[in-house]
């Protein structure tokens, strides 16, 4: 045993990052058509509108892992919109942390809402804290990852249809308080380079999005 992490492969790191993604983009496709039902919601359109936006998003996650086109590549191949994925039920479940009651009343849309919001609020956090792990050990450092970081979490959060820079301080708050005791405390698990690495991203985060 050398007491070294074991090495994190870059396709793991990237499907961190793109599950929160994926999850994000049906949120916003629901949230787009006003969370009335999940029938005239459609993935394939969502996307073709907001390309442009996605695209900088994604670039943006490339230059934060220094992803390879190849790993890239993996968004859009299993992303579902080029088959013509639905939204359903079951999904929007999983994203939503079981908010509701399994079948959720997808009809109700005082149920579909409180599903995108809680989806929203959980896949924003889970991008944040993916992005975060990713940077610490792969990218362009602590002088520039940050800023990268809160610019994918502010158009994530503008693809949901909230403000982006509100988006991002509410993700960094719960981030802050959902994963850092965790992995900070003196009896967790992970190295010690591996918790300053964290609390230098924190602290930076911080800086830039609450100061």
């Amino acid at each position: 045993m050398t007491g070294r992490p074991a090495p994190v492969s870059e396709t793991g790191l990237a499907y961190e990052v793109f599950a929160p993604l994926w999850g994000i983009l049906e949120l916003a496709a629901v949230s787009a058509t006003g969370t009335r039902t999940l029938r005239d919601v459609s993935l394939v359109n969502f996307v073709q509108v907001h390309r442009a936006r996605l695209d900088g998003i994604l670039d943006t996650v490339r230059i934060i892992g220094d992803f390879s086109a190849d790993t890239m590549s993996v968004f859009e191949r299993q992303g579902g919109w080029s088959e013509g994925r639905e939204v359903t039920a079951e999904y929007l479940m999983l994203y939503s942390g079981c908010i509701e009651r399994y079948p959720p009343d997808t009809d109700d849309p005082r149920v579909l809402g409180r599903m995108v919001r809680m989806g929203g609020d959980l896949q924003q956090t889970l991008l944040m804290n993916a992005l975060v792990g990713t940077a610490t050990v792969r990218g362009p450092g602590l002088e520039e990852a940050p800023r990268l970081i809160v610019d994918v979490v502010c158009r994530a959060g503008e693809l949901l249809g909230g403000d982006g820079e509100q988006e991002a301080r509410d993700a960094f708050r719960m981030w802050r308080i959902a994963f850092l005791p965790d992995a900070l405390r003196p009896d967790a698990a992970a190295p010690p380079g591996v918790k300053e690495g964290l609390r230098a991203y924190a602290h930076a985060l911080e800086g830039l999005i609450d100061p």
